[in-house]
């Protein structure tokens, strides 16, 4: 195997150890190696009412290691890079004991420096972003005490801060990638008579501290203000059979639960999907895409084995057109990458995970959609299960809100969506004609967590069992 030349002449200690563990791992004769470095900085700061209920600043770095050899795959991770004859030695012992067989039929060939334009976390000093935190929720919980028709009880605000900084590195290959994540939560419990609820309220993006101003922090807490109040006033929904608008909030969720975890490669191999190539399963108004390329909260240029990544369109017009892969899927079902490897960080391995999956909009505008409409228009995910190797689903609903000729005439809460996909994707009468703003998420898979994003239309859907606390 060929090495990387290396052109700068003024090495860094860190290139040095990279290089070093290069030629250690060149040494052992292997049939493939690859070299996943990170230094990631974290930063949360939590406020509870007026007070300061957490600060934490953090660092972390450490390398990731896979070996490959006779078709036998190993892997490895210390936080301590000086150990890696040691950590190296074991693994590969480790490997070479193993039965597993795995194919591996395509590498990464690529040299690319990735770096997306942001203000640095960094130009404001925590103990500044703090004070204006307090002040924003002390000023919020000053109002709401004149305000007789309700009691707040609790508002917190967590405001966080991620920058990883990953360098991935193979025989062929030397990508250094560098991602920058900002994110703001709120939550409120609020008391009206005996009626207690909660609701969180939150945003991320891709990008730095130009991506949330002051107004933008206060409006988190009005906005989440106003669903609580709406909850506080809102009925338990009745069961009942409908016809139902779902928001993209959670066009977002019917994408990612039912459709895009079924759609994963690793899944249909171990026949715990439903999804088969070239499938028929809706009409053919319908496409759901992948895309990791969208500067969304999801967003990668080179996934954690080094492929570029690219927009995988898993439902084309109605049929199952692709499946999210990495090597070692790929490679058992005779077929190329699509740049779909995830790891949550250097200590895990790299499995196959979505990035921002999204229904794409159809023709129909909004008003069309709600033209004497009789239904649910449902807007809120609280919480829920999903099992796509049968396809099935339920879905906790924040809010329901029951129309009659296209007009609000009830509000409920704690409503609930559940069946089969397929039958749901069927029933799919029309699609608005523009995707929402994206909402973002950590998607949890294999003990690992992934960055995400999703969006889609408003979607009409006949005939659907909505959950509640009663029959109607």
């Amino acid at each position: 195997m060929n090495k990387i030349k290396t052109t700068s002449k003024n090495k860094n200690e860190f290139l040095n150890k990279i290089d070093n563990i290069k030629s250690y791992l060149e040494s052992k004769n292997l049939d493939y190696y690859d070299i996943r470095y990170e230094d990631n900085y974290t930063n949360s700061i939590s406020i509870q009412n007026k007070d300061i209920k957490n600060i934490k600043e953090n660092n972390t770095s450490g390398i990731g290691i896979r070996v490959y050899k006779n078709q036998k795959l190993g892997f490895c991770s210390t936080n301590n890079i000086d150990n890696y004859k040691f950590i190296i030695d074991k693994c590969i012992s480790n490997t070479l004991k193993t039965n597993k067989k795995t194919k591996l039929n395509e590498f990464s060939t690529t040299k690319a420096k990735c770096k997306i334009k942001y203000t640095n976390f960094k130009d404001i000093n925590i103990s500044n972003k703090t004070k204006e935190l307090q002040k924003i929720n002390a000023n919020f919980i000053k109002k709401q005490k004149k305000d007789k028709f309700y009691e707040i009880l609790n508002s917190n605000l967590t405001y966080m801060e991620i920058l990883r900084k990953k360098y991935f590195v193979n025989p062929y290959s030397y990508i250094y990638q560098e991602d920058p994540h900002i994110i703001m939560y709120s939550s409120l419990v609020s008391k009206k008579d005996d009626i207690i609820e909660q609701s969180v309220h939150r945003i991320g993006h891709l990008g730095g501290l130009e991506k949330i101003s002051f107004k933008q922090k206060e409006k988190i807490l009005i906005d989440n203000n106003n669903k609580i109040i709406e909850l506080l006033n809102s009925k338990p929904c009745p069961a009942t059979k409908s016809d139902i608008i779902i928001t993209p909030e959670l066009s977002d969720l019917l994408a990612h639960e039912a459709i895009g975890h079924a759609a994963e490669a690793d899944a249909v191999i171990n026949n715990s999907s439903i999804l088969k190539l070239g499938q028929v399963i809706c009409n053919k108004n319908i496409t759901i895409i992948d895309d990791p390329t969208k500067k969304e909260f999801g967003y990668y240029k080179y996934d954690d084995e080094g492929i570029l990544a690219k927009p995988r369109t898993i439902i084309k017009n109605g049929i199952v057109n692709e499946y999210l892969m990495d090597i070692e899927s790929a490679s058992e079902l005779n077929l190329k990458s699509n740049g779909a490897a995830r790891s949550e960080s250097y200590s895990k391995i790299p499995i196959v995970r979505m990035s921002n999956t999204y229904f794409k909009e159809g023709k129909d505008k909004y008003k069309d959609l709600l033209n004497n409409f009789d239904g649910f228009l449902l807007d809120g995910f609280a919480g829920g299960q999903v099992d796509p190797s049968v396809g099935t689903f339920m879905f906790g609903i924040k809010n329901a809100y029951k129309m009659k000729n296209g007009k609000i005439i009830s509000k409920f809460k704690q409503a609930s969506i559940s069946g089969n996909i397929l039958n749901y994707l069927k029933n799919i009468d029309s699609l608005g004609n523009k995707v929402g703003d994206f909402s973002f998420g950590f998607c949890g898979k294999g003990g690992q967590s992934a960055f995400v994003s999703g969006s889609g239309p408003y979607i009409k859907i006949k005939n659907t069992i909505i959950g509640g606390t009663k029959h109607e």
